[in-house]
Formats: C-alpha cells, structure tokens, sequence
C-alpha cells in the first residue's frame, strides 16, 4: 500500500495546498482523468467543511491522508474540531458538500472521533489506474527512524518515491504566499529537485516526511529521516554539475540535525531580491 499524510491549517488558502499534493500524486501515478477529477472534488469538499465548521471560523489542525492499495483507494479528512453531528440542518453548505461527497465517492463515512473531531473517509473501488510504479525502498527491519517536524504544511510519503510527486508542489506554492520573486520561485524548483534526486538513495526506510514553513520572502524545509552520513554526498555534488550543486550555486543553507541513527536535513531558501 502507497500512503501519503498532509497535516496542515485549515485556512482556505491551504485547498490550494491540498489539490496541489493530490494532483502531484495523481499525475506521478498515472491516475486516469475522472479518478483525478473525482478525488480532488471530494477532498476539496471535505476539507472546505472543516474550514467553514470545525472551528468556528478560526484554523485549527486539519489532515488529509491517502491510502492507495491494488484494489482502490481512500482518501481521509480529519480534524479536531467541534464535528458533523454539531452542525445545525440550517447549515446548508455543509449539507451541500456532505452530499456531493456521498454521490461520487464509491463509499463514504463520516464518523464522530472518540476524542472530538470528524473524520471523513472516502473510498474509490477498483484498481486505479497506476500507469508509473514508485519503487519501494530496501530496508532491514528497524530502520525506520520516526521523526517529528512542524511547518505550515507537513507531509508523509511512503514509499520514498511518492516524493516526487509532492514536494516541487507543496514548496512552490507556499514560496507564492511568501511573495518570492518569478527568479528565486523557479530556483525553488531546483532545490526540490536536488533533494528528490537523492532521497531515495539516502532514505533510512521505507517513509519519509518533510516540513516547508514560509514567511516573507523566506522558505524553510526539513526532510528525513536520512541514513546518518548522506548529507555529505549532497554536498558533494556541489560544483560536480549535478542536481545537487544547485544547493551551493543558489546560495541554500543546509543544515544537518542529528536523530537516533539517522539525520533530517534542514534547508532555508530566502529571496533577498526585493529586499
């Protein structure tokens, strides 16, 4: 089973976010037209509920997980917030939404958690159609270095190769809310390229997160966990003209932080062109 997990706010700029980690992993995958189409309609609708209700109009957690198996795929919305079941039926967009959902996705459950919230969780049947495999990663048992970082939007992939698909998306567009200039935004660009040129290789498991947190003119990412060690081979790209000297020609910090067996890589990407 593929999964990709994006934890994030629920702000309405984060939709953009969220259709932009669905169509990555979509258009990584394969996934034909009316799949894509469907999934980022559900998604969006449940998300958008969570924005308008759960919180009473203020942000608060919001995930968005996808689960991807030979025999179809679901997609889960949760929040923490005051849930479903609290809404008034004078609320009709989020009726309306609840009812899109139900008529497209295959299947759909919206449940009460235990400890407050609502987790919406739909399901597409069916093999997707997966036209590109990710390849998995090779690891003894054990490798798997749990780590936890914090940003405006975190994501989890696995297998490593999902990453592909996801990070360029994720960090561009929050470089457009940081007001990065059109030059530095496509060297954003670059610098995604230079760390998905690498994970897979320098992957400690099968599972990798990362963290991107913008402010004005200013980016930061963390990725891991990495085999302890890797962040050297990164760095020695630098001046071989490979994807890797992007790092040192487009003047980013990469910093390595040290966990159990493993590291997390840290990176700062500014845009002083305006400054």
């Amino acid at each position: 089973m593929a999964t990709v997990n994006l934890e994030l706010e629920s702000r309405p700029e984060s939709l953009t976010l969220v259709r932009g980690v669905l169509t990555g992993v979509a258009d990584l995958l394969g996934f034909d037209a009316e799949l894509v189409n469907n999934l980022k309609t559900v998604v969006s609708e449940a998300c958008n509920n969570v924005v308008l209700h759960a919180y009473d109009g203020e942000a608060g957690p919001l995930a968005v997980g996808l689960e991807i198996a030979p025999d179809g795929l679901e997609a889960i919305v949760r929040d923490h917030g005051r849930g479903i079941r609290n809404v008034t039926p004078s609320e009709d967009q989020l009726h309306v939404g609840l009812a899109v959902i139900s008529a497209i996705a295959d299947r759909a459950h919206f449940v009460r958690a235990p400890d407050g919230g609502t987790e919406v969780r739909m399901a597409f049947t069916g093999r997707p159609e997966i036209r590109t495999p990710v390849r998995t990663v090779d690891t003894e048992p054990g490798e798997d270095v749990p780590v936890e970082l914090s940003g405006d939007a975190v994501v989890t992939v696995s297998p490593v190769g999902l990453l592909a698909g996801v990070l360029g998306r994720l960090a561009t567009a929050l470089a457009a809310h940081a007001h990065f200039s059109l030059d530095r935004f496509c060297d954003v660009y670059l610098v995604t390229d230079a760390i998905v040129a690498h994970a897979e290789s320098a992957a400690s498991g099968d599972r990798l997160s990362v963290a991107v947190a913008a402010a004005d003119r200013r980016l930061e990412l963390a990725v891991g966990p990495f085999r302890s060690g890797s962040a050297a081979r990164l760095r020695a790209d630098a001046g071989s003209g490979r994807l890797g000297s992007a790092l040192s020609l487009l003047d980013v910090d990469l910093a390595v932080e040290p966990i159990e067996t493993a590291e997390v890589w840290r990176m700062v990407v500014l845009d002083e062109s305006a400054a």
